[in-house]
């Protein structure tokens, strides 16, 4: 079925990219007029009918809701399977999570190209729309509380930041990072990416549910995309959507950005479409009873502060930044989260390989781990209350916890295989050479090195309690417990912080736009293809969602100017 409409502008995607390149696009484009016509092609539903995501309350179930992450193919080079997925909704991950930190200017400059300056100018420009308050103010007792802890381990609070969002450094110290989150007093969600965006411009029209199958291409020279077949979720239908003879389209369909190409590498002789592509690797750390004294709401969930600290080779090998997230809350709350990151500590590699192939059968599991969790804490719960009730105590009253996630950038990048069918991690890989395990050494050493600070978090979980997690997870309480978690982790429990970046990087597949500013992003090869989402750009080293607005932010500038 051919759409009777032509575009003058194609967006495949609606998340953290599109939201930047749309709302400096339709800002500021030149010449524009009322009769432009622009189609956003979105696979997940429309923000509005997604009310879960759009509170502060409800995140950890959004997080692991399995109608909005869905979840990849991705595998080590060796077949290890891998728990790594992508959201799928309005605004992007930035919809459901709300991690804001931006990479040094430094680093941008580096990887994509134009000055120091100039990324702190774009940063401002972009965080004003944010218009998000100083973080720093009616902090909680909790985050107060990882602050205080974190500084006595040796942290310092970092604050260069701007609009009152924070930068990473190019430092090599342990650090601290307040950042802002998009939610007002009320815990609605009102600066998020997809508030950056007039969705109501008459020049829009967003289609939702809408699943991007393919790039049409022309038959003459310069290859130009003429269209793009959409299949419809809820009826099946197929559809074809074409470019003016002008038009462009642009990609910010993260990780399905680089599948779209794929098949025409060779068309256009770009064969860096679909390499150099990594994912955080993540690796949950230890649960832990909160301080009785220090009040827990459900805006702790995510308690609104990173550290950060340096892995750096004696040797050999890259600097490396290492993340610590902290979250708190009652333990029905957290129930969400732990199971979503223990789905992959329980499950054995030869189920895990089959559930990343089908997503039915990952939802199922997913709920099944929750349940389990829910189970065992049911006994734990009811156990311990006969235990009391037997001296004369109280039945005991629900727990708060904490716990906390590292995460990582690995040392060697991955790649789509051929068909694009699996996405190939290189997680904890050795140097053929050395037979030097960067990621195993970096984990190993970090999480010792913090280990007093996780167990300041709070007291232990009882002894069955904690017997129970290391029997099944390994994770470890105890310095001299890492270094098995590790070893474990990286055969068994695979695990991705769903940031999937590159594929179509800057200076490789895409024009970075420094002789020509109207072809910054543009697909080396092509005439009217831009990328303007993560893709473009290494795996940053810290969480990429500010990154990936100001991509978005940047392309369309470029284009504009």
């Amino acid at each position: 079925m051919t759409d009777d409409n032509n575009y003058d502008l194609i967006v495949v995607g609606s998340g953290n990219g599109a939201c930047g390149f749309l709302s400096y696009y339709l800002d500021n484009k030149i010449g524009k007029s009322s009769d432009e016509k622009i189609l956003v092609l979105e696979e997940g539903e429309h923000f509005f009918n997604s009310s879960d995501i759009a509170h502060q309350l409800n995140w950890l179930k959004s997080f692991s809701e399995e109608n909005i992450f869905k979840l990849h193919n991705a595998l080590t080079p060796d077949k290890i399977p891998i728990i790594s997925g992508r959201a799928c909704t309005m605004g992007g991950g930035g919809s459901i999570n709300y991690t804001m930190i931006h990479e040094s200017s430094d680093w941008l400059a580096n990887h994509i190209g134009y000055s120091v300056d100039y990324w702190n100018d774009l940063k401002a420009e972009l965080n004003k729309k944010f218009a998000l308050k100083n973080p720093e103010t009616h902090l909680s007792p909790v985050t107060q509380q990882v602050i205080k802890l974190a500084e006595a381990m040796g942290f310092e609070q970092w604050s260069q930041k701007t609009e009152n969002i924070p930068n990473h450094p190019e430092k090599e110290a342990n650090l601290l990072h307040l950042f802002p989150t998009p939610f007002n007093s009320f815990g609605q969600r009102t600066h998020s990416g997809v508030s950056l965006v007039n969705w109501e411009d008459t020049r829009v029209e967003l289609k939702t549910l809408c699943r991007v199958l393919r790039v049409e291409l022309s038959e003459e020279k310069p290859i130009r995309c003429v269209a793009v077949q959409v299949k419809e979720l809820k009826t099946g239908k197929i559809h074809r959507f074409c470019l003016k003879n002008n038009g462009r389209i642009i990609l910010c369909a993260g990780a399905t950005t680089p599948k779209l190409l794929l098949s025409y590498r060779e068309t256009f002789q770009n064969k860096a479409i679909g390499l150099h592509v990594s994912d955080h690797i993540l690796l949950p750390l230890g649960i832990y009873l909160a301080d009785k004294e220090n009040e827990i709401t459900p805006k702790d969930n995510y308690i609104p502060v990173f550290a950060t600290t340096i892995w750096k080779p004696e040797q050999q090998g890259r600097i490396t930044v290492c993340t610590f997230d902290f979250f708190a809350g009652k333990f029905e709350r957290l129930l969400f989260l732990l199971s979503h990151l223990f789905l992959a500590l329980l499950l054995p590699n030869c189920l895990k390989k089959l559930v990343i192939r089908v997503p039915w059968l990952f939802t199922i599991t997913k709920n099944i781990v929750r349940r389990l969790i829910a189970s065992f804490n049911f006994f734990i719960k009811f156990f311990w209350g006969i235990y009391n009730l037997f001296k004369g105590k109280s039945w005991p009253e629900e727990v708060n916890l904490v716990t906390a996630i590292i995460k990582f950038k690995p040392a060697s990048d991955g790649y789509y295989s051929d068909d694009g069918n699996q996405i190939i991690l290189d997680f904890f890989a050795k140097e053929q050479s050395t037979g030097f395990n960067q990621d195993k050494q970096v984990a190993t050493t970090i999480i010792t090195k913090q280990m007093k600070l996780l167990n300041s978090l709070g007291n232990h979980p009882h002894c069955l309690v904690k017997f129970l997690i290391r029997l099944l997870t390994h994770i470890p309480y105890e310095e001299t417990q890492v270094a098995d978690y590790v070893d474990t982790y990286r055969k068994k429990f695979l695990l991705t912080e769903q940031h999937l970046a590159g594929g179509c990087l800057f200076g490789k597949a895409i024009d970075p736009g420094l002789e020509n500013s109207s072809d910054t992003g543009k697909l080396y090869g092509s005439a009217n293809i831009y990328v303007a989402d993560l893709s473009a750009v290494p795996l940053p080293r810290i969480s990429p969602q500010m990154t990936a607005y100001l991509i978005g932010f940047h392309v369309a500038k470029r284009l504009c100017s």
